[in-house]
């Protein structure tokens, strides 16, 4: 069974080599929905008894892993012509700002969010299905199970690949 949970908060970003005006710094309201697909609990008793997980559990983990951690926050690719500027204004000022290793688009953003909670999912022994990130009102990614699982076979492959 398949259920979903969503959270929204602010973060800015800035996409540095686009075309076009996300190479400026600007935010968005985020929305992120996590979808779980997993059986239900039939524990007689159990708290969570006829439930995949409880949506206040669920909500504690996005809590957690994405708003204390992002909200309110900056995003940046650490290889970005600011990102020593953005490093200074962390150390100096205290802002939370995060050097990532990737472009911070929606898709991106997507997966990373969906590689922090997938592990805390797991040690419950429950399937996450997807993450999906509205950068806009109109404009969503989705992460999938089957988009990890494709990453971790080339990441697997790429690393048989250097041992050769």
């Amino acid at each position: 069974m398949l259920i979903t949970k969503q959270i929204e908060i602010d973060m800015g970003h800035r996409v540095p080599n686009h075309k076009s005006k996300c190479k400026n710094l600007h935010g968005h309201r985020y929305r992120i929905e996590v979808g779980v697909d997993d059986k239900l609990v039939t524990t007689p008793g159990s708290s969570d008894e006829g439930m995949v997980i409880d949506f206040g559990d669920l909500k504690q983990i996005m809590m957690e892993e994405i708003d204390a951690k992002f909200d309110h926050g900056f995003v940046m690719y650490e290889e970005d012509d600011f990102a020593r500027i953005f490093l200074d204004l962390k150390n100096q000022q205290n802002q939370k700002i995060h050097l990532v290793s990737f472009i911070p688009t929606a898709e991106n953003l997507a997966k990373h969010w969906y590689q922090l909670i997938a592990p805390k999912l797991e040690l419950r022994k429950i399937r996450i299905s997807f993450v999906q990130v509205w950068e806009t009102p109109t404009s969503t990614a989705t992460y999938t199970s089957e988009d990890e699982f494709a990453y971790r076979v080339n990441l697997d492959l790429k690393n048989q690949m250097r041992l050769v």
